[in-house]
């Protein structure tokens, strides 16, 4: 009885998987930060004398970041499979940083906003390759445990913009926001290099099987199932419906893929636009800047607390009705925020909500995504959603700047934002068949492989 309990028990993570996971997590905060700090300096550019920057220019500099975002993801598989995942994800944090300062030192607008362009493509390019890099570093049985706790440093991130806007934008300006995410050109670019490993699959694929043998060996990670991988793997893209968008779009399948990339693109939508404007709308709401960027925290805290609920739920209910669900509550949330509550109570609780059924939604959809469709074509799948997807979150930022430039009021910003949440839960109703329940946390490990959200 013991030695059966003791077979059933997952593998513990070693110190060298730890190591992995934590690098990879420091990452993530400052793919978060870089990604929403945007969103706690757009009130104070609004009344940056300086550039005299309309709502209409603010939200198409908020979608410049995700522009270069569909660019980087594409570049960094091209790059990481030539010259390597860890070259790559330095190469991209560090553009990261040095975009990120050359939007502090912008002397004009357009310098800024190209700025924002280009630390978009190293988000694009980081993001990807951190999520490959804990996959194969994680014990088979316990990636989806160590992916959830990787993706949570997006989330901090978030956190941390907020809390440091608070803080550094009525003291020393929005310029000082830009400054804090070139730290991880100091900190964390500097440990990778000394030690992060390199991926063993690409190793093995490059034909360095001595090195990829010694690295296994001090990671603890068995090399027969890394050559086992990745033979499915090749076999998978010899075969006629690997990377094949023929086969998604083929009768049958029509229907549902195109529900997908719809939903796809309104959570999104919800994501970049709710991301890019809240502390702004809360302003026009009578609240001031510190109580606007204290709501920015709150939408992120609600993110947590509904990508742990959402994966619960869809274990118990099931993926589509855990994505319809939490489509809903972004639904009722949003509309109950543009009647303007009262009680600055009720307007945290209804924030916090938006965060759960917004930003939380944009994860369960990729689970979805990836339970939804044989192996064959998972991969494909999943990035033709998300890069739909993405165009949500270009459209997002200016549609609601376009609002806020024509001073139509909160009512009109959060009914927009309801509108997409009801659409979004339609389009998942409408989408054929059900998936089995239970699957979701071992999707979470696939399928959330490339945004958090909010959000690749």
């Amino acid at each position: 009885m013991e030695a059966s309990m003791e077979n059933t028990k997952k593998p513990s993570l070693n110190s060298g998987t730890k190591l992995v996971v934590l690098l990879s997590w420091l990452f993530m905060i400052f793919e978060g930060y870089d990604l929403l700090v945007y969103g706690t300096i757009v009130p104070s550019l609004l009344q940056y004398q300086q550039w005299d920057i309309t709502p209409t220019q603010a939200g198409r500099y908020g979608s410049y970041v995700v522009i270069g975002m569909l660019v980087g993801a594409i570049v960094a598989g091209m790059l990481a499979d030539r010259f390597g995942r860890k070259k790559v994800l330095i190469i991209g944090a560090t553009i990261c940083a040095v975009f990120m300062m050359g939007s502090a030192l912008a002397p004009t607008p357009e310098i800024f906003g190209l700025s924002r362009l280009l630390t978009g493509i190293g988000l694009g390019t980081v993001m990807p390759v951190v999520t490959i890099l804990t996959l194969e570093y994680a014990p088979a049985k316990r990636r989806a445990f160590t992916t959830i706790i990787m993706y949570s440093g997006y989330q901090l991130g978030g956190v941390l913009a907020a809390l440091l806007g608070m803080s550094l934008i009525p003291t020393m300006g929005w310029r000082a926001m830009f400054w804090v995410g070139a730290i991880p050109l100091l900190l964390v670019v500097p440990l990778a290099i000394r030690f992060l490993p390199e991926s063993i699959a690409f190793l093995l694929a490059k034909g360095k099987k001595k090195e990829a043998v010694r690295i296994a060996e001090r990671f603890e990670i068995p090399m027969e199932e890394v050559e086992k991988e990745q033979k499915e793997e090749n076999s998978m893209k010899n075969g006629k419906e690997m990377n094949s968008i023929g086969s998604l779009l083929a009768k049958g399948q029509r229907r549902s893929t195109l529900l997908f990339w719809l939903a796809s693109f309104c959570g999104l939508f919800l994501v970049f636009g709710l991301g890019t404007w809240l502390p702004t709308i809360m302003m026009e709401s009578g609240y001031s800047i510190g109580s606007a960027l204290s709501f920015l925290l709150v939408l992120n805290v609600g993110t947590v607390i509904g990508s742990f609920l959402g994966a619960t739920l869809s274990d118990r209910l099931g993926h589509k009705i855990s994505c319809t669900l939490s489509f809903v509550v972004a639904f009722t949330a949003f509309l109950l925020l543009s009647f303007n509550p009262s009680s600055t109570l009720v307007t945290y609780l209804l924030i916090a909500a938006a965060g759960m059924g917004s930003i939380g939604t944009q994860y369960l959809i990729n689970a979805y995504v990836g339970v939804y469709y044989p192996a064959t074509v998972r991969t494909t799948a999943l990035g033709w959603s998300l890069g739909i997807g993405r165009f949500g979150g270009i459209v997002g930022p200016i549609a609601v700047g376009l609002l806020v430039s024509m001073s139509l009021g909160t009512f009109w910003h959060f009914g927009l934002f309801a509108l997409t949440g009801l659409i979004g839960a339609i389009l998942i109703l409408s989408i054929s068949g059900s998936t089995a329940k239970g699957k979701s946390v071992d999707s979470l490990s696939l399928a959330n492989k490339d945004i958090p959200t909010t959000t690749n």
